[in-house]
């Protein structure tokens, strides 16, 4: 009998648990103050580069930051963006940097219902990279391909198996809302950078006005 109440209250107990750590990191992100903890150096940066716009919008933040604090450097990209591969590719000079392709989580004009099964499956290939690659910080911006690194990362932090921050870096094109990818990271980022004063307004302290200074 004691052994049946034990096995129905250990795994109660750690849904409690990890429900609660669940309801906790939101919140805390929810009512985050733009604070980022003191991370140790230098950083293991896992950059998530989007395609066209987005891509030179993360390559001149990259080039904006003192690389020797952030290395190793893995780019993560969509495994068709061949485009962004050589751009990055041409823009790293500097040592300790690669590049992994993963799937599209929404392809262009892809209907909501159908991105639901990509991203799961982009989800599923993502886990590993991310996972050995263990990042200090999630640097992305832009498209949904940074949906599921984002995820797993959020993942990783709520089963204490590492302590990764994620910034997200709104594009310069959303002026007066944040973006659907925007809306997610929303809850589980903990910085968002926006590029217009209005977003500023709108978000309050939850979001960073990027000409207010980064401090990375």
């Amino acid at each position: 009998m004691l052994l049946f109440i034990m096995w129905l209250l250990i795994p109660t107990i750690f849904s409690a648990y990890f429900s609660g750590r669940l309801m906790y990191m939101i919140l805390k992100n929810l009512t985050n103050t733009q604070s980022l903890k003191k991370s140790k150096q230098p950083v293991r940066t896992l950059v998530v580069i989007g395609s066209g716009g987005h891509t030179a919008e993360m390559l001149r933040l990259m080039n904006s930051m003192n690389k020797l604090k952030f290395m190793p450097r893995l780019y993560l990209l969509a495994d068709t963006d061949t485009t962004s591969r050589n751009r990055v590719e041409n823009d790293e000079s500097g040592l300790e940097w690669s590049i992994a392709t993963i799937p599209r989580s929404r392809h262009v004009n892809q209907s909501y219902l159908t991105s639901i099964f990509s991203t799961i499956y982009a989800i599923f290939i993502t886990v590993p990279m991310v996972l050995s690659f263990k990042p200090d910080l999630v640097l992305c911006n832009g498209p949904g391909t940074c949906v599921p690194v984002c995820l797993v990362a959020f993942i990783m932090k709520l089963f204490h198996y590492a302590d990764t921050s994620i910034i997200f870096v709104e594009s310069i094109c959303r002026v007066k809302s944040l973006s659907l990818t925007g809306k997610l990271m929303y809850f589980i980022a903990d910085l968002i950078i926006v590029q217009w004063p209005e977003l500023r307004q709108k978000y309050g302290q939850r979001v960073k006005y990027l000409d207010e200074g980064l401090n990375l």
